[in-house]
């Protein structure tokens, strides 16, 4: 009887390794390894940005705007942004502040930018 018990636990602890393990090498389907979808460098000015995001339209071959969620009031700041060293622009969106500690202010940024060719990003704020 005890060597029975010995055998279903091993057996336990085999199947829950094999679940563990199955658990730890599942895949991610990535796009097609033509598609872009990022960019090469980022550099930030004069504030803290904690979200960066880039809106594409529904083929998913140009980015229309930007997101960004910047720490703090930046309300009063002149955001501008750049794709691939181009002077920048500034965004035409008012950012939207909400309260906290710190708190962030929000913008959403019109763009119109070749996926496959936005190799860097910039972002100032003067």
């Amino acid at each position: 009887m005890r060597g029975t018990t010995k055998l279903i636990g091993a057996v336990a602890v085999a199947g829950l390794v094999a679940t563990a393990g199955s658990a730890f090498t599942d895949s991610n389907s990535l796009p097609a390894a033509s598609v872009t979808k990022g960019y090469g460098s980022q550099t930030i000015t004069g504030v803290t940005a904690t979200s960066v995001t880039y809106n594409t339209d529904t083929p998913g071959s140009t980015i229309t705007s930007v997101g960004l969620v910047l720490t703090g009031d930046t309300t009063a700041k002149v955001i501008q942004i750049a794709f691939n060293d181009a002077a920048p622009a500034t965004c035409s969106a008012a950012g939207t502040y909400t309260i906290g500690t710190p708190g962030s202010t929000a913008y959403t940024c019109a763009v119109t930018q070749d996926v496959t060719t936005a190799a860097k990003f910039a972002l100032v704020a003067v």
